[in-house]
């Protein structure tokens, strides 16, 4: 019993040798078949990515529907998952259910209403009063002591609001409960009169374009107020400021809180900085642009097309002032909005979607009048709203 009891502890230390040579060989086929079936994942994955990215749709289905009925006169706009319908008489929020969110009633003349993210902004053009929502209702109510001209809203609801005095033009900022943040006013002889406006998404930068006239001549300025800690040492907040002789300059935008841009009536001109704007890029136009979109990376200008190839044209830009890619269609369009990779380009009778680069993805006709189109948060399912109901469609 002594011997064999020996035996098996002598081997016993090549036994281990060998159990962990296995363990080994296990881990490194454990290993091997990890790294295949990663790979199999990642070939899958593209092949998928690329087969919808390139895929065309020809057609769509109604995944479902639900009751809503339009109000005479009213004007709907998207708004979140929603959209907002409004009137001389009031405003409402409705959800995808066709469900009212809210309502404010109130009595204008000219109707105003931005949009931007989940903030709302309302007011009557020459009016005095100017009222903020969000997706849950009204979050602040001003009163002021001039006629409103314009307005502009951020993605966190501050409101540059243009007033027209009768010597000069005040320029006022407001939190979205109404606080006021900030004025100034401009004069003619001095600025010039506000002819467009924008502001930065985090609500620190305002962007407006001034016509004046210059020795006889029309020139435009584009300016720009900081109403965070740097402009605070700056007259009137303002920080940078370029002329423009002989242009006009009637559109100007933010794309997020470091880049803004501006289309006069021969240039897209673009600017960079947070808090200092600086002129980084002016493109050349040789056609009139008839309407600007944009999203939050491109810019999207719509002219006639010359070339016979169709009806309009639009150039998309990037943030560095680049052309990205050219779409030419025929369609007559009532809205264009970009979501994700792609442009929408849709009337009440029909759709158009391309990808970024011009590919075109869906072509085709509403079975319904649509009064408006809405994107949803999966790139091929959309939302109509008609006279009659909501319904959520699947490109297929």
């Amino acid at each position: 019993m002594r011997n064999r009891k020996n035996r098996e502890e002598e081997n016993d230390p090549v036994d281990l040798i060998s159990y962990k040579r296995e363990l080994g060989k296990i881990r490194a086929r454990k290993t091997i078949i990890a790294f295949v079936l990663l790979a199999m994942l990642v070939t899958v994955g593209l092949v998928v990515f690329f087969s919808i990215r390139n895929h065309v749709y020809t057609d769509y289905e109604t995944v479902g529907t639900v009751e809503w009925h339009s109000s005479a006169g009213a004007t709907i706009v998207p708004f979140g998952s929603g959209f907002l319908s409004y009137s001389p008489d009031g405003i409402h929020c409705t959800n995808a259910k066709g469900m009212d969110v809210w309502s404010f009633a109130y009595t204008m003349q000219a109707p105003m209403v931005e949009v931007n993210g989940e903030s709302v902004a309302v007011a009557d053009r020459n009016g005095r009063a100017i009222y903020i929502f969000d997706k849950n209702g009204k979050t602040g109510e001003i009163s002021v002591n001039s006629p409103v001209q314009r307005i502009c809203l951020s993605e966190g609801g501050i409101v540059a609001a243009v007033l027209d005095d009768v010597t000069t033009t005040p320029i006022y900022l407001f939190y979205k409960d109404g606080t006021q943040i900030s004025y100034f006013r401009t004069t003619m002889s001095r600025s010039g009169y506000p002819f467009a406006i924008g502001i930065s998404k985090d609500g620190h930068l305002v962007g407006i374009s001034y016509l004046y006239v210059d020795n006889g001549q029309m020139t435009s300025k584009v300016a720009f107020y900081n109403f965070g800690d740097v402009g605070r040492n700056e007259t009137d907040n303002l920080v940078s400021g370029y002329d423009y002789q002989g242009k006009l300059v009637p559109y100007i935008g933010f794309l997020d809180s470091e880049t803004a841009f501006a289309v006069s009536n021969d240039g897209l001109m673009l600017y960079e900085g947070g808090q200092r704007p600086t002129n980084i890029a002016t493109v050349i136009l040789n056609d009139e642009v008839r309407a600007v979109y944009h999203g939050s990376n491109y810019i999207g200008l719509v002219y006639f097309d010359k070339t016979g190839a169709g009806r309009y044209r639009m150039d998309i830009y990037d943030k560095k002032g680049n052309l990205y890619s050219n779409i030419v269609f025929d369609t007559e369009y009532d809205d264009i909005f970009f979501t994700g990779e792609n442009v929408v380009i849709y009337n009440a009778t029909s759709c158009l979607v391309y990808t970024l680069k011009g590919k075109l993805k869906y072509a085709g006709d509403f079975e319904e009048k649509v009064l408006l189109m809405i994107p949803t948060s999966y790139g091929t399912r959309y939302q109509l709203v008609t006279e009659n109901g909501i319904s959520l469609i699947q490109l297929r």
